[in-house]
């Protein structure tokens, strides 16, 4: 029988979500709030939305899971694939202790550049809003 679980879920990993900066599009958090969470997303000093930490954890992280699985941010669900801005590459964080488990096909590796696009043009936009 073949194990079919995420590698998060078969190593019992939350790693990630433990002292997150992970960001959010706009769509992220109209698509949490749309089913009544708040007060879960922070403007960092660089104009993005972060996910918030509590006790040091995602404030969405409950009992080593993610209590927020199937509406969680695009980054989450496309991680530990990230964008190298200096190569401008895809590829696999090297802070996942499982990442070498997790493939980088072409569908995952535009979504995330979709996603960062949209995460820096929203930044930019809210910089701008900001210092005007």
């Amino acid at each position: 029988m073949t194990d079919t679980a995420s590698p998060c879920r078969r190593h019992d990993c939350h790693l990630c979500c433990v002292d997150t900066r992970m960001t959010l599009t706009t769509a992220d958090v109209a698509r949490l709030e749309s089913v009544g969470f708040s007060d879960f997303a922070r403007e960092n000093r660089d104009g993005d939305l972060e996910l918030r930490n509590r006790d040091g954890r995602c404030v969405f992280l409950e009992d080593g899971r993610c209590g927020v699985y199937h509406r969680r941010p695009d980054g989450c669900r496309l991680y530990p694939l990230v964008l190298d801005l200096g190569e401008d590459r895809v590829v696999r964080d090297d802070f996942c202790p499982h990442h070498e488990d997790f493939s980088i096909d072409p569908d995952r590796a535009n979504r995330l550049r979709r996603s960062v696009a949209r995460e820096t043009a929203e930044a930019a936009k809210r910089r701008r809003r900001n210092s005007g």
